[in-house]
């Protein structure tokens, strides 16, 4: 494929299920009967509780909610931490589902999304005692931690790659809300994309739900259809629509997958994945309750402290040439040094 440029250069009401065990890499949940939860027991009874509330698309979606349950299994495994789950179906639920874990006791809850946040600022204050962690969220509650990544890092990433590996000059983005915390994605790609290629367009759409595959599908073979050769994702499960969209696509059409390792839903069709280890944030913040060394605020995580990345891309790297891999290693030092100063949605709001 030609380069250009820089390259020639989430119990409530009774409704939600209670989920114990999920293996996010082959997509798939084990919900066993309401009430139960995942916890080794060696070494005696785990005296800490911990609970994550996914975003509306639940487990399963091989992104977000599945790396945020990876990092509580493993809280488990090595903390001796009791993890329970819960996956409300929609945003409608959150309040009933926040509130349902708060009365249960849970040490710690965290809820996973950036559309939590209303809920997150409404039922904290009443459990003082209970902490809680949320994800690109604004919110100054004592007993609230707030993992803030730098997503648009990532997408910057996503979109020098798609600048520099696009044939028609023409890339694509599916977000799935319409909402800051997913424009962070698309301003980064965009600005990304123009830093390799100023021929370069990018054509933005929006699902309207973290949980609409069909949807997903639909809109991004229109964006296929207009010459959008490459399209990154930032859709949550709505994501997994692409990657059906993909398979029913030439094989010079591709995509980009989004917050975890994605690249091998389509093998070589995926060219890379923007990482966001909400793994570990979700780790760090058990380990901190569990060590008594929990801090309410703001913790960063960017590619700087790895908590942001690209994909070893496993499956692509016969497609994507060294010299494309070489710039984005040479972009990413210079946003870690600053010589690279990308766009923060969430600071034009402030």
């Amino acid at each position: 494929m030609k380069l250009r440029k820089l390259c020639a250069l989430l119990l409530a009401t009774g409704l939600l299920a209670l989920s114990a065990c999920s293996d996010p890499a082959a997509g798939t949940t084990n919900t066993p009967s309401p009430g139960t939860s995942d916890s080794p027991q060696q070494g005696g009874e785990a005296t800490i509780r911990v609970a994550l509330a996914t975003a509306s698309g639940g487990l399963g979606d091989r992104s977000f909610n599945d790396s945020a349950w990876l990092g509580f299994q493993k809280a488990a495994e090595e903390l001796n931490v009791e993890i329970q789950v819960v996956e409300p179906q929609s945003v409608a639920d959150y309040g009933t589902t926040l509130t349902a874990l708060a009365d249960q006791g849970f040490d710690f809850i965290m809820a996973a999304g950036n559309d939590w946040v209303e809920t997150i600022n409404t039922v904290a204050p009443k459990y003082p005692e209970i902490m809680f962690g949320g994800v690109n969220i604004a919110c100054t509650l004592d007993n609230v931690a707030v993992a803030k990544f730098s997503d648009f890092e990532g997408g910057f990433l996503a979109g020098a790659l798609a600048g520099m590996m696009t044939q028609t000059d023409t890339i694509g983005y599916l977000g799935g809300v319409d909402a800051p915390a997913i424009q962070r994605f698309l301003v980064g790609y965009q600005e990304g994309a123009a830093y390799v290629n100023e021929d370069i367009t990018v054509l933005p759409t929006f699902v309207g739900s973290f949980a609409d595959p069909g949807k997903g599908k639909e809109f991004s073979l229109e964006l296929y259809n207009q010459d959008a050769d490459i399209i990154y994702h930032g859709a949550g499960k709505s994501g997994e629509g692409l990657f059906e969209a993909l398979m029913e696509v030439p094989d010079n059409c591709y995509a980009i997958g989004c917050d975890s390792d994605q690249d091998y839903i389509v093998e070589g069709r995926v060219l890379a994945s923007t990482i966001k280890h909400v793994d570990v944030a979700a780790y760090d913040f058990i380990k901190s309750v569990v060590d008594g060394t929990f801090t309410s605020g703001d913790h960063i995580y960017n590619i700087a402290n790895g908590g942001i990345d690209l994909s070893p891309m496993t499956y692509t790297a016969d497609i994507v040439p060294q010299e494309v891999k070489d710039t984005l290693e040479d972009i990413k030092e210079k946003i870690v040094s600053g010589e690279i100063v990308i766009t923060d949605v969430f600071e034009l709001q402030e």
